[in-house]
């Protein structure tokens, strides 16, 4: 199973606003073949959205982007094991997995146990590629709902002209506004905090439509679902919510 399969050699793709759609891509393509084949490797992909898969008898086990958290970011010190662990690293397989299979990769390579060294998995459960392409096509669609206002790459900035004198903001939301003192984009945030590159677009969409946050170039997108803030009105405080 092993050897080179190009973009160019596989079924035409259908991109949307985002990105292609994960389903039709040449690592879907790919993983749904060594699915069926139950097969055990590592699919490895290159370019700037590079990264690999790791397949245990057809079922991906753990996956790692360049452009997500890695999974020793993501677990931390959690005990391997717990249940706070196992859901951790569920979450950046498939926050990772969903960025490889909406990216272009310049080739595809899958190699067999024994080609070369095997990485450090411990009592990761597969997820079978059926409940994969589920989730990752669920979130997807979330996100092709938003992409008129927001991507994982669109810059946004803390919003300095508030409508409100003072605002409640979740721990996870004052940790972001913590790192907004220049212009910075969901993936940028999502890498520097470890979080999922889909959860933090979600969050931060939310910041946006609650006018916390704005989108730098708002002229260049097609809808601003917060609006402009009252002119002349600053922002008092930051209320942190104990909740």
């Amino acid at each position: 199973m092993g050897g080179l399969i190009y973009p160019e050699e596989m079924a035409e793709l259908i991109e949307t606003g985002t990105a292609m759609i994960p389903t039709r891509s040449p690592v879907a393509i790919r993983l749904g073949k060594l699915a069926e084949a139950g097969q055990t490797g590592s699919l490895h992909l290159s370019g700037d959205s590079g990264g690999v898969i790791y397949v245990s008898e057809g079922d991906i086990v753990a996956a790692d982007s360049r452009r997500t958290p890695s999974l020793a970011d993501r677990i931390g010190t959690e005990k391997a094991g717990s249940l706070a662990w196992g859901w951790l690293a569920t979450e950046a397989t498939i926050d990772a997995a969903m960025e490889l299979m909406s990216a272009r990769p310049r080739h595809v390579r899958f190699t067999e146990p024994g080609e070369e060294p095997e990485p450090d998995l411990p009592g990761i459960p597969g997820m079978p590629l059926t409940a994969l392409m589920a989730e990752v096509t669920r979130r997807h669609n979330l996100l092709e709902q938003i992409a008129a206002v927001l991507t994982p790459d669109t810059a946004v900035a803390r919003n300095l002209r508030l409508r409100s004198r003072a605002v409640h903001v979740s721990d996870g939301q004052w940790a972001i506004l913590l790192q907004l003192g220049q212009p910075v984009t969901p993936r940028a945030l999502a890498l520097g905090l470890g979080q999922s590159v889909f959860g933090m677009t979600i969050e931060v969409y939310r910041m946006v439509i609650m006018d916390l946050v704005s989108v730098v170039d708002a002229s260049a997108r097609t809808a601003d679902p917060a609006g402009e803030a009252s002119r002349g009105r600053s922002t008092l405080s930051f209320i942190r919510a104990l909740a």
